[in-house]
């Protein structure tokens, strides 16, 4: 006769309620973080700081990450709504043919509600090492997942794919969407218009 081990049985009974409280835990200290570098910048924003506007102690805000972490997953999470998305497909779908003015509308959606957060990762890169680091390998990791999207979809030669990588890149770019709106006074939907036409105005150029 075999005795049901009921400390193992309980262990795996709360295993998925603790995760899904750590998962609920980490999203409300991100966002509380996000809040913060939004409204006071990377600088002016400390981990105590965190703490209390999550009403949760320091010592669960550093188990959730370090700073430059936080500002990532803040990031990540006003782009895609993800806090751990690590590329597009949260916000655009997977990549292939898609219907482009759809998701340039949604990616332009990503980039307003993320850009009080974004200014702060520039600001913030300027000055912190570890955070030029993080945000020059999100360069990186952009290029190549446009890159991909575009060999997906078809619509130039692989030789091609870089410069139009880039282009497209920049036209959907967090700069190029402050340029135009916080500088230039474009309203969002006229962005979405232009990049709209703008988008697919560059796979008729020759990249070669």
């Amino acid at each position: 006769m075999t005795i049901p081990d009921s400390e193992g049985a309980r262990r795996r009974y709360e295993s998925p309620v603790r995760e899904a409280r750590a998962r609920r835990t980490r999203a409300h200290v991100v966002a509380a973080a996000g809040k913060l570098f939004a409204e006071r910048g990377y600088a002016g924003t400390s981990m105590r700081q965190i703490a209390a506007e999550a009403g949760v102690s320091l010592e669960t805000v550093t188990q959730t990450g370090r700073k430059p972490e936080l500002l990532i997953a803040a990031f990540r999470d006003g782009f895609a709504g993800d806090p751990d998305a690590v590329n597009l497909d949260a916000l655009a779908g997977p990549a292939g043919p898609a219907d482009l003015p759809s998701v340039v509308a949604r990616v332009a959606a990503g980039v307003r509600r993320s850009l009080p957060i974004w200014r702060a990762f520039t600001t913030a890169a300027a000055a912190d090492p570890a955070v030029a680091a993080v945000r020059a390998e999100q360069a990186v990791v952009r290029r190549a997942e446009i890159a991909e999207r575009l060999l997906a979809a078809g619509p130039a030669g692989g030789g091609a794919i870089g410069r139009l990588a880039d282009a497209i890149g920049l036209i959907m770019s967090h700069e190029a969407y402050d340029h135009l709106t916080a500088v230039c006074g474009w309203a969002h939907e006229e962005y979405v218009a232009w990049a709209v036409m703008a988008v697919p105005a560059q796979l008729t150029l020759d990249w070669e």
